[in-house]
């Protein structure tokens, strides 16, 4: 079975929630998905996912480096039904950059250990992420194979769909 990915319904829960926490609405930078900003131009990098590493792109690296406001940094984790949200300052990540490791692309990766309501950074050490009040319950991740099938459902009309279910009971003879 396919290992489920961290999707963009998963990370409008975070970014919801992160507006909820901070009391803000944010909106995209550019086309990236990962980094946003408030009103105030105030930057908000949202990375999530199943594993323990994170990927940064050079040019995201870049555009925050020319930033004066001190961003905030969130980092996701996504479990079987839920997703526990850290939060702390982008500034050491950013100053620290050099120590991230880098992929053949010339972008940058960082891998992060949780401990109880702490996260760290292992290639930052002084940057430590502290947990958005509780986990966030978001029920079962759905596989890219089933939203296909859900998809594909929806655009029958209910007659289709019954006979389709007959068909797969084994209750139609053709």
């Amino acid at each position: 079975m396919q290992k489920p990915k961290f999707d963009e319904t998963d990370r409008g829960k975070v970014i919801s929630e992160v507006e909820r926490h901070f009391d803000t609405k944010l909106s995209r930078v550019g086309n990236y998905r990962k980094f946003l900003q408030d009103h105030s131009g105030k930057s908000y990098w949202v990375f999530g996912g199943y594993d323990d590493w994170h990927g940064i792109t050079s040019d995201m690296l870049q555009e925050e480096q020319t930033r004066t406001t001190d961003g905030v940094l969130i980092v996701a984790k996504r479990h079987k039904s839920t997703i526990d949200i850290f939060s702390g300052s982008l500034k050491p990540l950013i100053a620290n950059s050099r120590d991230l490791s880098h992929t053949q692309t010339g972008d940058y990766q960082f891998n992060i250990s949780i401990r109880g309501d702490s996260m760290t950074i292992k290639e930052v050490p002084v940057l430590t992420l502290r947990k958005l009040g509780a986990s966030q319950e978001v029920g079962p991740a759905v596989s890219h194979k089933l939203k296909e099938a859900e998809a594909m459902l929806a655009k029958m009309s209910p007659e289709e769909r019954l006979r389709l279910l007959e068909q797969l009971s084994g209750r139609s003879g053709g």
